[in-house]
């Protein structure tokens, strides 16, 4: 071990120690490999030295102008005091003695430091929209004058109402729901209902061709070619079952994309969507509590609620957000109050009557409501993913804090912090990859 400045750190090295902040609070782990981003988060924080591995803080170190060279100039103190002021608002209801708070704490100030440091870079202009840094408070959106807010509505049931178009989901739906409610389909009839919108069809094949799927083709060398450029190769990679669960998510998509930008930015809003469905995916194939397609799905459909509640309810989601904003709450605790019932039950009655499968239902309508159900583990998938997209700022959905973690669901998915900490990188290298899927002609996430 030696004690290196840190104006002298390179990307590649390796911390011998933990490193703390002048504070006395944690801020990277013991054995952290340095990137470029971590040696920004050093400078910020105006640290004198840290200790490195011993063979990776001898000899010469490569020019400063290399490619794991630091910043020119430290930001300086004010800067990490402002990112953790952030965060510590965004984590306002997480227990940060939890072994997850503790992660996710150190998880969102890293990436918190890191945006403010590149937008200072690039002179101050713009904003991280999306990711983390919420927009200021507008003043045009709609019903806000002091007058009173409506009354609670009856139930979920009464918002749909008046929605014919989310009565009757799109027929390529209804085509992929039948083949997964038929234990008799074969691979070709998953194809063939997928087969039936090219646009779907193109969405799941750059899906199945992401890297995540990679190692399962790899564990089949051989059989197929390194790109996956037909249905059924897809179906065989996958699993008939799983690619349909897919299907049946990403077919309802377009359903959702007409909310007046006052009240979200769709790209913001998809982005938290997808950040929590791959969240989701990792955490159910690392915990083995669900299958790993279906917690994808779930991820990508947790806040549909929402999306209907702007829709449908846009006096209650007006008074719901003013209050969230002013008492400092998720945004959930308001709906409940203002609309009777918060987006995951709204969420769920809608993939009930769509009739989805049953525990997929159940992991959107439970997420925020864990001792509702009889059995946590799924939901719990979904309630840890929202939690971690919100905490790492991955887009967001109009929601500023990340609500409580509930310990029977971190009990019940049987992680470790370190586990979840090390599953985070490989978590947002999928998030760009999937909305490059999901958007191939725009640029990537914001």
């Amino acid at each position: 071990m030696v004690r290196r400045n840190v104006t002298e750190l390179r990307a590649g090295m390796v911390l011998a120690e933990d490193v703390m902040t002048p504070g006395g609070r944690f801020l990277m782990p013991k054995g952290t490999t340095l990137d470029p981003g971590h040696l920004k988060s050093l400078l910020a924080w105006n640290l004198p030295t840290v200790a490195v591995n011993q063979a990776d803080g001898e000899g010469a170190f490569p020019s400063a102008s290399g490619p794991g060279a630091p910043p020119a100039a430290a930001p300086g103190p004010d800067l990490a005091e402002a990112a953790e002021a952030a965060v510590r608002e965004r984590l306002l209801w997480l227990d940060l003695e939890h072994e997850a708070g503790q992660v996710l704490f150190r998880l969102a100030l890293e990436r918190e430091i890191r945006r403010r440091v590149t937008v200072q870079e690039a002179g101050g202009a713009g904003e991280v929209h999306g990711l983390g840094q919420e927009r200021p408070e507008r003043t045009d959106r709609p019903n806000r004058s002091d007058e009173a807010a409506p009354p609670p509505l009856a139930s979920p049931e009464a918002l749909l109402r008046d929605e014919p178009q989310l009565v009757s989901p799109p027929e390529v739906y209804l085509r992929i729901n039948e083949v997964l409610r038929d234990p008799k389909s074969t691979v070709e009839d998953a194809a063939a209902s997928i087969r039936y919108d090219p646009s779907l069809a193109a969405k799941l094949l750059r899906l199945v061709n992401s890297s995540y799927y990679a190692r399962t083709m790899r564990a089949v060398e051989g059989r197929f070619p390194a790109k996956v450029d037909s249905l059924s190769r897809a179906v065989m990679v996958v699993g008939a079952r799983q690619l349909a669960t897919l299907a049946l998510g990403v077919s309802v998509l377009p359903l959702f994309q007409d909310i007046p930008p006052h009240w979200v930015n769709m790209r913001v809003f998809w982005e938290h969507s997808v950040g929590c469905a791959v969240a989701a995916q990792a955490i159910a194939a690392a915990s083995g509590r669900g299958n790993p397609e279906t917690a994808f799905v779930a991820g990508l459909l947790h806040d549909i609620g929402r999306i209907l509640a702007f829709k449908q309810a846009p006096a209650h989601m007006a008074a719901a957000m003013r209050q969230a904003a002013a008492e400092r709450l998720p945004l959930s605790f308001a709906e409940r109050g203002r609309l009777g019932f918060d987006h995951a039950a709204l969420g769920g009655h809608l993939l009930q009557k769509w009739q989805f499968p049953a525990n997929l239902e159940k992991m959107v309508r439970y997420h925020h409501d864990l001792d509702e159900p009889l059995f946590i583990e799924e939901p719990a998938v979904i309630h840890l993913a929202d939690g971690v997209a919100t905490a790492l700022g991955w887009g967001g959905s109009g929601n500023r804090h990340v609500g409580a973690l509930s310990p029977a669901a971190w009990e019940a998915l049987g992680l470790s912090g370190d586990a979840l900490a090390r599953m985070v990188p490989a978590m947002e290298a999928r998030l760009a990859e999937t909305m490059r899927s999901f958007f191939p002609d725009r640029p990537g996430p914001l």
